[in-house]
């Protein structure tokens, strides 16, 4: 495999007699297969056979390597005088952790050990898994709630009352922003039921936490006009390696309502091409089978023709450059936010969301009823699509009455 990246076959020869010269025909082929390019890839193989050189004269066996070395190896780096060493070691770090890692991947280093998560805060995972159904990124948001309220009391949920419970809450959220305080309260109530179930608390110390103010439907839903999302989705018509790409996603944003979740998780067999329909599995993991608009099915056959890498990942949607994953929900928002820069648009809600919230209010003003708007959306409670009556400002001045002792109507 070193063949392919340098033309001098000495050269495969001497990385191969070094001491990471066992493991870089793998390191190579691992990186090529992830995207990377070949002058790459022959930058990371040179920093391996440097730092495994130098380990080796200090008495470092490659099973030896770790963070610990690695930062050793750091601060030799500026004074280095080593016969093949770099010119710049600004990308070193970077590219040797790389190198660990594919070596704990194979089994040669052993892993770092990894800060071990309070035997109370698994068991109360696995039963967040098991007995309510909830996805591995909700259990992994809530648990650092979890164990820094356990913290709080040495890990000895005997010791909670009233006072502390009260006490950490509304310390927890001076800490936080406001939008996080219902997210709280409500995690916080539901772990201190479970201690109540399981006899490690009192059963009625979930009564303590305070609740949270809220009056569900006293916002608008924030949404765009139908010129405006059109202006969207025509920014990605650019020159660029992932135009393509970004424009599939916010066409299956714009013309199904989908969540950021459902377009990334997106798989190369949920695509029913004969049938022209997705097969989406939103929250709480139910399957869902939608009509893929044309534009949108044209867009994907478009990227998947002429943009997505050559990999074995059957994600539909993938990054652009290496290591090749797939797409995050945090990489389509940022898809979106930059489209919203190059035409110069700037909503007060800048999420995804905006183009489901859009593609609702579409619906709606074209005279879908709510419960249809809620089948298409997947809404689980009627009361969640509730919240899109309120935009049909036509219907709602033909219902307004008029404000008490005023003899016109406000609205």
């Amino acid at each position: 495999m070193l063949e392919c990246l340098f033309k001098d076959p000495s050269t495969a020869c001497r990385l191969r007699a070094g001491p990471a010269g066992p493991h870089l025909d793998g390191f190579t082929e691992g990186l090529l297969a992830k995207g990377y390019a070949s002058d790459s890839v022959r930058g990371y193989v040179q920093v391996a056979d440097h730092f495994g050189r130098w380990g080796a004269r200090r008495g470092l066996a490659i099973s030896d390597l770790d963070e610990a070395v690695l930062a050793r190896f750091v601060r030799h780096l500026p004074r280095c005088r080593c016969r093949h060493r770099h010119g710049t070691y600004q990308r070193v770090p970077f590219r040797v952790r790389v190198f660990l890692r594919y070596l704990c991947d194979t089994g040669v280093v052993a892993p770092a050990p990894c800060p071990t998560a309070s035997p109370l805060a698994v068991n109360y995972a696995a039963w967040m898994r098991d007995r309510h159904g909830l996805a591995a990124t909700t259990i992994a948001h809530r648990l650092p709630m979890v164990g820094a309220l356990l913290d709080v009391v040495g890990n000895d949920p005997a010791k909670l009352d009233a006072a502390v419970v009260r006490g950490f809450v509304f310390d927890y959220i001076h800490h936080h922003t406001p939008a996080v305080a219902g997210n709280v309260t409500s995690t916080i109530r539901c772990f201190l039921r479970y201690l109540g179930v399981q006899g490690r608390c009192s059963t009625d110390l979930a009564d303590a936490v305070p609740k949270v103010p809220t009056w569900r439907h006293t916002t608008l839903p924030r949404y765009l006009s139908d010129d405006d999302v059109e202006r969207i989705i025509a920014a990605c018509a650019r020159t660029s390696s992932v135009a393509l790409r970004d424009r599939a996603m916010l066409l299956l944003l714009a013309r199904l309502g989908l969540r950021a979740g459902d377009v990334v998780a997106l798989r190369l067999g949920d695509i029913d091409w004969k049938q022209g329909r997705l097969r989406v599995a939103g929250k709480g993991r139910r399957e869902t089978r939608l009509p893929l608009p044309q534009d949108a099915g044209d867009a994907i056959l478009g990227y998947l023709e002429k943009e997505r890498p050559t990999t074995a990942i059957d994600h539909v949607f993938l990054t652009a450059r290496a290591p090749i994953r797939p797409m995050s929900t945090s990489g389509l928002r940022d898809v979106l936010q930059h489209a919203l820069e190059r035409i110069d648009m700037h909503p007060s809600s800048r999420g995804t969301h905006l183009l489901r919230h859009s593609f609702a209010t579409r619906l709606l003003r074209e005279g879908a009823t709510l419960d249809m708007i809620g089948a298409v959306l997947r809404h689980r409670d009627v009361n969640t699509t509730a919240l899109y009556a309120k935009v049909d400002v036509g219907l709602l001045r033909r219902v307004a009455q008029p404000w008490p002792g005023s003899e016109v109507s406000p609205c």
